[in-house]
């Protein structure tokens, strides 16, 4: 255990203290100080005091957020945009990039939903060429055949930081280096890395990366983080127009000649849920209180316990072993292939208090800051007795 996790299970995750919640890849429970600012903010707005106040009030809650997310990134204020998920930051590399026929788009054929079928859109709407490297023998994607992919007519390389279903972590700054000597771009959907462990996006050369909030950032539904670089924010226009792109500060709404906003929150093209932003900018400070390089090694501390546990087990454990190699989530197969998955999970949830969930064809584990060596045991053993009454 950190410094100060007692009181802050206690304080902040008092539902937590009779169960042991491994699914943090899927959402995370809210923490009793992200409600109550998104509560202060709604009754705010319930009986607000009209006129300027209430976009002072709008203001500071963003300016907090925005503080909140440069320390995390360690980046600018200015190199961060809201969005309300994750799709929404990667749709400004789908809609901001100049595309042409016989251009290519590089990702892999193990990412989500969210980081593959805009590319496809693209692709079929402009004619790009899709290049996917293979998922291979060990459930993993190989860096060196991405590398591959690469070449001069590439516009963008769109991978996970780490990935969703088996918790695989590219070496990002390897690739990264490689696509832009060749003139591309590069997005990363960090959903499944951002608040959980450490992500410096300009260390890595990232020049768009989207993490919505409900996971990791332990923010509510409809809010997140996109890190634009300053190079992209100098030349490229931003695809989204609305009056959010625009410094209205002054409110001169009739001035038709306004410049854009400084920095990335000119890729905001309008309001954006400020309950929600409330909520972020606790969770935030609850993360920053901590501090994320804390954060990062309680979390893959708790996995390396909770991978030697697991393979006393009859299971094979896909998740590189290696913690640079890897987020904070664990997936493994069932050799047994007659074992309901979903029963497993039922069991788990409903006899021992014990979440986790079932993805891809295994098991996925994630732990955060709430979590305890005490957890890890109790789902191992759990988990022991649940595959052999199955």
């Amino acid at each position: 255990m950190f410094e100060e996790q007692e009181k802050i299970l206690k304080e902040e995750f008092p539902q937590l203290l009779n169960r042991v919640w491994l699914n943090s890849s899927a959402f995370v429970p809210h923490a009793k100080s992200v409600v109550k600012a998104m509560h202060q903010f709604i009754n705010y707005i319930h009986d607000p005091i009209i006129g300027e106040a209430v976009d002072n009030h709008f203001r500071a809650v963003t300016n907090d957020t925005m503080v909140g997310a440069s320390k995390l990134f360690n980046c600018k204020s200015d190199d961060i945009s809201l969005v309300i998920n994750t799709a929404h930051g990667l749709n400004f590399p789908l809609q901001g990039i100049d595309w042409n026929k016989g251009d290519n788009i590089v990702t892999s054929e193990l990412e989500f939903p969210t980081n593959y079928y805009p590319w496809k859109y693209i692709a079929r709407r402009k004619r790009v060429e899709l290049r996917e490297a293979k998922i291979n023998e060990k459930i993993q994607i190989n860096e060196d055949e991405i590398i591959e992919l690469i070449d001069d007519k590439t516009k963008l390389v769109a991978l996970s930081l780490v990935q969703f279903n088996t918790g695989q972590r590219v070496d990002a700054k390897r690739i990264t280096k490689v696509a832009h000597d060749h003139g591309a771009l590069v997005a990363f959907d960090a959903i499944q890395a951002c608040g959980a462990t450490e992500v410096y996006p300009k260390d890595i050369g990232a020049d768009f990366l989207s993490a919505g909030g409900p996971k990791y950032l332990m923010a509510p539904l409809g809010i997140g983080l996109c890190y634009i670089s300053p190079e992209v924010v100098e030349s490229m226009e931003p695809p989204m127009q609305g009056t959010g792109n625009y410094d209205f500060t002054d409110a001169d709404w009739m001035n038709r000649e306004k410049p854009y906003h400084k920095g990335a929150k000119r890729f905001q093209n309008g309001t954006v849920p400020f309950y929600c932003v409330a909520g972020l900018a606790a969770s935030l400070k609850l993360i920053n209180s901590i501090g994320i390089k804390t954060v990062a090694k309680h979390n893959h501390s708790l996995i390396e316990q909770l991978i030697e546990g697991l393979e006393e087990l009859d299971l094979q454990i896909i998740t590189p072993h290696e913690s640079s190699r890897r987020g904070v989530l664990v997936y493994v197969r069932v050799v047994d292939k007659s074992k309901d998955l979903n029963k497993i999970v039922e069991m788990m949830e409903e006899k021992h208090k014990v979440t986790i969930s079932a993805r891809f064809g295994g098991l996925r584990f994630s732990v955060h800051l709430y979590n305890t060596e005490e957890d890890i045991q109790k789902c191992l053993v759990a988990l022991k007795d649940t595959l052999m009454e199955i």
